[in-house]
């Protein structure tokens, strides 16, 4: 079920915010995808789920799929109901662009660079567009790692060893045609 077909299922007055959220997430997240997330319609970032929502009797609820994220921004939340991961809002109310987009950039601010359960890093442009991927070992970047421009396209390769660049990288102009390859030796 897509995200626009979930929303109109839903009850109102709670479709309304729901559908102004939606909005608002597609508008600041335009490189992300749309999929379901713990049965809840989610915008992913290279399959990590940013934001989604989530509809109750009572209210609605925007979810950063992060309780860090909630925590960190307690103050500006204040006037919401929150949970773990989880920012409640009136049936009736619509959640402000700038919260929306502050619960974002936390999120995408806390996937950055910090590695998955395999030890995959990631950094993010603000678009939820991959900016950088590569593996991380006790802290520094190690392995194959690649960087995108904010439009997607394939900016830099290269291979570290605990940090130090080795072997061959290569950059590519926005056609993706290789510009320049240099080898930084073993």
């Amino acid at each position: 079920m897509s995200t626009d077909d979930w929303i109109a299922a839903q009850p109102e007055p709670q479709r309304a915010g729901l559908a102004a959220a939606a909005a608002t997430v597609r508008s600041l997240l335009p490189a992300t995808t749309e999929a379901t997330a713990y049965g809840l319609p989610a915008w992913q970032a290279d399959g990590t789920s940013v934001a989604g929502l989530a509809c109750a009797r009572r209210h609605w609820s925007f979810v950063p799929f992060s309780g860090a994220v909630t925590e960190a921004l307690a103050e500006r939340l204040a006037g919401y109901g929150t949970t773990k991961g989880t920012i409640t809002v009136p049936a009736d109310a619509r959640l402000p662009r700038a919260v929306i987009a502050a619960v974002v950039r936390t999120r995408l601010a806390q996937l950055s660079m910090a590695p998955d359960r395999k030890g995959v890093a990631r950094d993010f442009h603000a678009t939820g567009a991959l900016k950088a991927k590569g593996r991380m070992r006790e802290g520094e970047p190690h392995g194959d790692w690649s960087w995108w421009r904010a439009d997607g396209t394939l900016m830099r390769t290269g291979t570290f060893d605990r940090g130090r660049p080795i072997g061959r990288w290569t950059t590519y102009d926005t056609a993706e045609v290789a510009v320049r390859t240099t080898d930084r030796g073993r």
